[in-house]
């Protein structure tokens, strides 16, 4: 038994050190292989610095012209390269005629290569208004706003960009992997025998291309939105009131109360107008409710008291006799 114990021992002694060895040789391998490669790579000039790959694709291009822009403009003005950004402006001009001036600016839009999305006006004389929504390219939105601002006084201004670009590459991804899926389904429908088959892969391929056409449509209109812009335009006459942009409020005690005041007032106004909504109807309820308490009011009256009996007079009684005195 220990002759047992004693070479299971010795095996796990020489297993041990075979491992260890093992290990040492291949780290020294590594560490010679690291350094060849390392020794091997070529200088990359300034722009190498220790660690980073491509330096020497770096050095390489660092003279080279910078690539051509897609169309787009920035809110910066300047281009931009690989994003998809969607841009929206609001504008208000005073104008002498309402009329010409949005006649001016349907003519504008157009040469731009846009066209007007939304319109309405109100012809007033001298208040008059035009609501004008436009779609311009992406590329023109700020020369045409400036244009627009151009007709007569500009009173405000408001424009934001928002980036869709991550939207775009999630859509376009989804779009990919949805044809994929449904050009796999369609090939197991034309080689399918049974008619199980044949009806569970239709019902999967009408579901799948359903999915793949929503969304195709949200790709279209998303493209949509960043190749033509929208521009809000508020034509006014001379003598056009506008609304006064919102106020923030402003900040501590007297902030909090006049957000209070505004919400009391708006509440009493709400309440009022509930009453004046409500009042017509209660008055109609009224009426037939007083009518209906009066009848049933006469119907439990009490019948009245019966008038009370004379009594007759009686005849005044003789006083008592006095006691006999002994």
């Amino acid at each position: 038994m220990s002759d047992v114990r004693k070479g299971m021992k010795k095996a796990f002694v020489v297993a041990a050190l075979s491992g260890l060895l093992l290990l040492a040789g291949c780290s020294s391998s590594s560490y010679d292989s690291g350094t060849d490669a390392s020794a091997e790579k070529p200088a990359t000039g300034d722009l190498a610095y220790p660690g980073a790959e491509g330096g020497a694709n770096l050095g390489e291009k660092a003279g080279a012209p910078p690539a051509a822009a897609p169309d787009g403009v920035t809110a910066t003005d300047g281009p931009v390269v690989g994003r998809s950004l969607i841009y929206r402006g609001e504008l208000s001009v005073r104008v002498d005629d309402v009329a010409a001036s949005a006649d001016r600016l349907t003519s504008l839009v157009t040469t731009a290569g846009g066209h007007i999305g939304a319109e309405k006006r109100v012809n007033d004389g001298t208040e008059s208004q035009a609501s004008i929504t436009v779609r311009v390219p992406a590329k023109q939105f700020h020369g045409v706003v400036e244009q627009i601002a151009k007709l007569g006084t500009e009173v405000n201004r408001s424009s934001n960009t928002e980036d869709v670009t991550e939207a775009v590459v999630d859509l376009d991804t989804r779009i990919a992997a949805q044809r994929a899926s449904v050009e796999s389904v369609r090939r197991m429908f034309t080689q399918a025998k049974q008619l199980s088959e044949v009806v569970m892969l239709e019902r999967e391929l009408n579901q799948r291309q359903a999915e793949l056409a929503s969304l195709e449509r949200k790709k279209a209109g998303l493209d949509d939105l960043v190749s033509l812009s929208t521009i809000t335009v508020t034509l006014v006459g001379p003598h056009t009131e506008l609304p006064e942009p919102e106020k923030e409020p402003a900040p501590g005690f007297l902030g909090g109360l006049e957000a209070g005041w505004d919400a009391f007032v708006a509440t009493v106004q709400v309440a009022l107008a509930v009453l004046g909504f409500l009042l017509p109807f209660l008055i109609a309820l009224a009426i037939p409710v007083g009518l209906v308490v009066a009848l049933r009011r006469r119907r439990t009256a009490p019948p009245p008291a019966p008038a009370p009996v004379p009594v007759p007079a009686t005849v005044a009684a003789a006083p008592p006799a006095a006691p006999d005195e002994d």
